[in-house]
Parts: C-alpha cells; structure tokens; sequence
C-alpha cells in the first residue's frame, strides 16, 4: 500500500500545496489553452478554488497532488474551449510581452538578442497552438514544465513509448511548419 500524507483539510497545508504550485499549474494551463493572459489567471485560481473546496476527498502525497490540480485544470481548460472556442479561429493565441515573461526567463543578453528571442518564442507559440490539444498538452508537459517522458507518461495513462512518438512528431510539424514561414 502506498504511503500518503493527510488531506489537505489544514489552510497551512494548501496553503503550502498553492506556493509550491501555483506557477506550475499556471504554466500549464497557458500552455493548453493560450490567452488572453487574465482569462489564464482566472482559470487558474477557478483551479485552487475547487480543489480547496474539494480537499476532503482528496488522500495522497505531493505528486498525487500535483495530478489531481492538473486534473482539474485539464478540465477548466476543456470547459474554456468549449465556451470560447479559442483555438479554431486563433484568436486569443497572441502574447504580449508581459505573458511571454511568465513562460520564459529574463535575460542579460543584449536588448536586440531579448526582442529577437521574444519574437521568435511568440511565433514558436504559434505554432505550438496549431497541434491538437492532446498533444499540445504532452508538449507542454515535456518543455514548458520539463518533465521526463516517463512522468508524461503516468500522468496520461499512457505507454512511454507512446509519448516519445507523440513529442518526436510535434517537433517534426513543428519544424517543418517553422521552414515554410
């Protein structure tokens, strides 16, 4: 039997779940569903309200906790798509240069090197948005949250192998899509 911790019934305790979090789940969500960047923040704290008000069923450890906001911001993000249809269009997808610092590090490089990799970032999102959602989602697990194939790989129910061709065909589309503009 697995090991688990208490629900998260103590406020200190998803207090700490949120801090450590809540930029994760953020990043995520705008990885799936794009912008505008209020919208992704309201999805967002929509997350930490359900799962606060649903803390009592939840039982698990750290990474069971993890799933369970992804779980939950799956299905926003689902509910958003169904109520805005953001993506057949592409509107919504734009990023400015605030919602490009959420997702990427500052720099020390030259003004001119930041605005380029900003620029180039901005048409990678673009195209990042052209994939259907399931495997937008893998991408976005994969790079903009930087985990392993194998942890993908649990949190879909899916066969790492799987995955790995998932990734490996985005990147393909990606870079021939990049080639033709």
């Amino acid at each position: 039997m697995r090991a688990s911790q208490p629900p998260l019934q103590d406020p200190e305790a998803f207090n700490h779940l949120y801090a450590r979090t809540q930029m994760i789940i953020f990043r995520y969500i705008f990885g799936c569903h794009g912008g505008p960047i209020e919208e992704v923040e309201d999805i967002t704290c929509d997350v930490f309200m359900r799962a606060w008000k649903g803390r009592n069923r939840f039982w698990g450890d750290d990474h069971d906790a993890l799933c369970w906001l992804f779980t939950i911001a799956h299905r926003l993000v689902i509910d958003a798509h169904r109520r805005t249809k953001v993506h057949p269009d592409g509107t919504g997808l734009s990023l400015d240069d605030a919602a490009v610092e959420y997702l990427i590090l500052s720099s020390d490089a030259p003004p001119e090197e930041q605005v380029s990799s900003r620029e180039q970032f901005k048409h990678l999102w673009r195209l990042l948005h052209h994939l259907p959602d399931d495997k937008r989602e893998v991408v976005v697990l994969r790079y903009l949250l930087g985990w392993r194939v194998k942890e993908i790989a649990v949190y879909l129910h899916k066969e790492e192998n799987t995955v790995s061709v998932y990734i490996r065909r985005c990147l393909e589309q990606i870079r021939e899509e990049w080639s033709l503009d």
